[in-house]
């Protein structure tokens, strides 16, 4: 009997569902990791928005307050004369490669040390010293997709 040369039709069968095998594990691998870059990109510009935020905020702390004729105290002197904890005492909206996102900033707490203290105000018996701290949460929400971000940060300022 003469041997023919070529393949087999089981041996095609075999190295097609092989083949289809190794492709199908590749797209699955693919696909997974599509979404975790994705996840990430989303998850950077998050980010980005809210250092976005927390630096508008910072910057506005450090402002002068305008009274009367003078420039008077640091705005981050009288975070808490005009606010309480649990209030909303900052907000931005920024648009990052077509993502929107609002972003705000909530004060946790504040402190001061009471050892050497200064009137905020003499209609006011809340004070505010060398070493004052504001707690903050930054929290950023995605409004494309709803997702949101939530850190805790301190502010201080020493005379």
């Amino acid at each position: 009997m003469k041997r023919r040369k070529g393949f087999t039709l089981i041996e095609l069968i075999v190295s097609v569902l092989i083949f289809g095998l190794a492709s199908a594990g590749i797209a699955v691998f693919y696909a997974s990791n599509s979404k975790r870059i994705m996840h990430s990109e989303k998850s950077a510009r998050m980010e980005v928005a809210a250092e976005r935020v927390y630096e508008g905020f910072k910057g506005v702390l450090m402002e002068r307050m305008y009274d009367g004729p003078v420039y008077s105290q640091l705005v981050f002197d009288s975070i808490w004369v005009t606010y309480d904890v649990g209030d909303t005492v900052f907000t931005s909206t920024d648009i990052i490669n077509g993502l929107i996102f609002d972003s705000e900033i909530v004060l946790d707490s504040f402190e001061f040390d009471t050892s050497k203290t200064h009137t905020v105000d003499k209609d006011d018996a809340r004070t505010f010293d060398a070493g004052s701290r504001i707690w903050v949460s930054v929290r950023t929400k995605n409004l494309s997709d709803g997702d949101s971000m939530e850190m805790q940060t301190v502010f201080s300022h020493h005379r």
